[in-house]
């Protein structure tokens, strides 16, 4: 019953913050609960993780799919100075992102801090919780550039 409380807590801080994001997620999480339907298994929930990235990268894509990014667009746009930047940054995600996956394999308690900072972020500052994985690597390249001074 105790899980049950900490996500109606976090569907009602999603409620009061009218981020619709965090509390049709709670919402769905406290339905599957109630109903017995939350997967228990570790590859379960690692088939659930993947179809949210999935989705999420579909989204993306979106626009490429609908023809309104042609090939042109992307080549002009890699060539400026904002592109570039994007660019570089999409690459040095990626790389901290698999960074961000071993500090939680290695130190799951980070799991935690970065849950919970992306539910506040997300409901009382405006943001979206996409990046879980990115906070984990951003986390990991600050633990260890504090490693290297201590």
């Amino acid at each position: 019953m105790k899980s049950y409380s900490l996500i109606f807590l976090i569907f009602v801080l999603g409620l009061l913050s009218k981020n619709r994001l965090i509390y049709i997620s709670a919402g769905v999480l406290l339905t599957f609960s109630f109903l017995k339907l939350m997967p228990s298994s570790p590859s379960a929930q690692k088939i659930i993780l993947d179809v949210g990235v999935i989705l999420l990268v579909i989204g993306v894509m979106m626009p490429f799919s609908q023809g309104s990014i042609m090939i042109q667009d992307l080549y002009k746009s890699l060539f400026t100075s904002m592109g570039c930047i994007s660019f570089i940054i999409g690459i040095l995600s990626s790389v901290m992102a698999k960074d961000g996956v071993e500090l939680m394999k290695n130190s799951p308690e980070v799991m935690i801090g970065l849950l919970f900072g992306t539910i506040i972020g997300t409901a009382f500052f405006g943001g979206i919780p996409v990046g879980p994985l990115v906070a984990a690597g951003l986390a990991a390249f600050i633990v260890n550039l504090i490693g290297k001074f201590v």
